[in-house]
């Protein structure tokens, strides 16, 4: 022990305790001085993805960050109550899904926000009615949300681009039968902030289809008026000729062309959970 090697070595055994306790002293000192100062402690590390997708990455104190909820919260204070009505969903989803989409940049949020309410405002009523758009266009097939979603639980959009040519009906109706399709898929969604995936049938295609007009309406909408909603689009089927028109659409999408996967009829049953329960493309 302690007092018998203190003998051995001729050293006594308070001295020994005397330097031993000291050591341990000076040891709390510093330990306590690094809590204090930071020196002791290890770097910061960022605060982790919340539920919404957003990341804060900030080195302050966790409750000096405004949460993604908080934001939204302000975000929907700034625009005015109830101007999540002009799109069919609460406040506070509607200013989450543009925070979302503007990576939690508040201002740009807001700017956004601002413009898309005072765009659906104008554009017509909530929902759409039916005698906006043109009874054969809307009988026509063109376009639908599908009974089923997809593996993601992403409710399904289906247009069949060779029954949308151009100028057979009004720019006006064909527009309103757009908004009111996509505001359909998201009123039957369980997330309020969910995504949707749309199918584009593409066989048969021919350049009277290629409706670039409408196009860029369609992207528009999907980039100003309701960011963060398209989760996935699929070409299907798509025609050599389809690559002159996909070479000038492209660029317009912008990010969302990353979300655009080319596939065969065949591969559509694999979007869903149970088969069958693919569209039929014919």
């Amino acid at each position: 022990d302690l007092a018998f090697e203190s003998r051995k070595m001729g050293v006594g055994v308070y001295p020994i305790l005397l330097i031993f306790s000291s050591l341990l002293f000076f040891s709390g000192s510093a330990l306590s001085l690094g809590r204090k100062t930071g020196f002791n402690q290890a770097p910061r590390i960022f605060h982790q993805r919340t539920r919404n997708g957003l990341l804060v990455r900030s080195e302050r104190p966790r409750e000096a960050v405004l949460t993604p909820n908080s934001k939204a919260a302000s975000i929907a204070e700034a625009t005015g109550v109830g101007f999540g009505k002009v799109f069919g969903v609460d406040d506070l989803s509607l200013a989450e899904q543009f925070l979302r989409d503007r990576r939690g940049d508040e201002k740009e949020a807001i700017e956004k926000l601002r413009a898309a309410v005072d765009w659906r405002r104008n554009f017509g009523p909530v929902p759409i009615p039916e005698n906006i758009y043109k009874v054969e266009e809307r009988n026509s097939g063109k376009c639908f949300v599908h009974h089923a979603a997809d593996k993601e639980g992403r409710p399904v959009v289906v247009v069949k681009v060779r029954q949308h040519v151009v100028g057979e009906y009004p720019e006006a109706s064909s527009q309103a039968l757009c908004i009111a399709t996509i505001e359909r898929a998201i009123n039957g969604m369980e997330d309020p902030n969910g995504e949707l995936s749309v199918v584009f049938d593409l066989k048969g295609f021919s350049l009277k289809n290629a409706d670039f007009g409408f196009a860029k309406f369609l992207v528009k909408a999907l980039y100003k008026y309701y960011p963060s909603r398209l989760g996935a689009a699929y070409f299907i089927d798509a025609p050599l000729i389809f690559q002159g028109p996909w070479k000038i659409v492209k660029p317009w999408l912008r990010k969302y062309s990353r979300l655009v996967t080319f596939i065969k009829s065949n591969d559509l049953p694999g979007l869903f959970v149970d088969p069958a329960d693919a569209p039929r493309l014919s």
